[in-house]
């Protein structure tokens, strides 16, 4: 199926290249969908060259959270997994991840993608017009000045990841020793500012005292993007895709604030017990997160291009297939739509409303 896919797929880009150009225009591909981590287009070759926004426009996909991480030059691949494997100078990071979003917006710019930037945004991406939310995979750029978030906010970012691989001064992160007992005061304080500027948080790669540091430091909605729920969580000392994992007692802690959980597409064959190995099992994986925290709380958060070789989803033709067997398990209408898209626009929506500062 995939094969196939891809052969007609880059039939259609060599046949109609303009189409690079299409997102702009309404998706026919219905019901549409949503991925709340993605960084598709930006580190893989894609065959024929097919950007984003061809995907998009192509699978129905209109609702994108286009990740950018800042730590990249910092980390590497170790018998451990990935681990901190430098340390930034003053400004470096800053300096980094202004480079990076550079290369983003001129990727948007390139293919006439509009930025989700108010609630009429995330309006017009339940109604079928494709738009990508910026995104940053961890808040390590702000060096620790909480008045960074304003300039985050200028640049268009709407949906800020905590912390990621190397050290943060605003909490501990999941795949290395804790230092701080979860949260910091200075994470609190981002926290909160995120929430002030309308920025949903994003609590993915964060240790359970960091989730429950930061539910208690702002009444916001917020989001576990990427990963999936392990029978206990992990912890540092284990394999990385357990580390990384979010226990029960977590996700229905982000649940129970209104948020969402995303399932992500890690392909692990090491391990016989790890439920996530193709589109079916994707999909049967969704629905026993339904039966954990509740359908409404329930999203993707396929980190697309960021799970290495190998992964269980390649791209949104893909996610489409998951979509595709989800609906044939004769679902409620709304359930499938709040999966599919509906739970994390409504996080989103909530956020921007609710913004005190501009």
């Amino acid at each position: 199926m995939q094969r196939r896919r891809l052969i007609l797929g880059g039939m259609a880009s060599l046949a109609a290249p303009l189409c690079r150009t299409a997102a702009a225009q309404p998706s026919a591909r219905r019901p549409f969908l949503a991925d709340m981590h993605s960084h598709y287009g930006m580190f893989l070759p894609r065959l024929f060259g097919r950007s984003l926004a061809q995907q998009m426009a192509d699978t129905g996909t209109t609702l994108v959270a286009w990740s950018i991480t800042d730590d990249n030059r910092w980390i590497g691949s170790t018998p451990h997994g990935l681990q901190q494997t430098g340390e930034p100078r003053p400004g470096e990071l800053w300096d980094n991840f202004q480079l990076r979003l550079a290369g983003y917006e001129a990727r948007l710019k390139e293919w006439k993608m509009p930025k989700a930037l108010t609630p009429a945004d995330i309006d017009a991406a339940l109604a079928g017009e494709p738009h990508v939310l910026l995104a940053t995979e961890a808040a390590n750029f702000l060096e620790g000045k909480v008045e960074r978030v304003a300039a985050a906010h200028a640049w268009g970012i709407r949906h800020m990841q905590m912390v990621h691989y190397i050290d943060s001064p605003l909490g501990d992160h999941q795949t290395a020793q804790p230092r701080h007992g979860g949260i910091t005061p200075l994470g609190r304080e981002v926290v909160a500012a995120c929430a002030q500027y309308g920025i949903v948080v994003d609590l993915a790669h964060t240790t359970a005292s960091f989730v429950e540091g930061a539910l208690d430091a702002s009444p916001a909605t917020m989001v576990w993007s990427h990963s999936w729920i392990s029978p206990r969580g992990g912890n540092w000392q284990e394999p990385g895709y357990v580390a990384r994992s979010l226990s029960p007692a977590s996700a229905r802690k982000i649940a129970d604030r209104g948020g969402a959980i995303g399932l992500w597409t890690v392909r692990v064959t090491s391990d016989p017990a790890y439920p996530v190995r193709n589109v079916r099992t994707f999909a049967d994986e969704t629905m026993r997160m339904c039966d954990l925290v509740g359908p409404a709380h329930v999203a993707f958060g396929t980190d697309m291009e960021g799970t290495g070789s190998g992964p269980i989803l390649s791209d949104y033709g893909d996610l489409r297939d998951v979509a595709d067997n989800l609906a044939s398990r004769g679902l409620p209408e709304a359930t499938l739509q709040g999966i599919f898209i509906g739970n994390y626009a409504r996080i989103v929506k909530q956020a921007m409303a609710g913004a005190t500062r501009t």
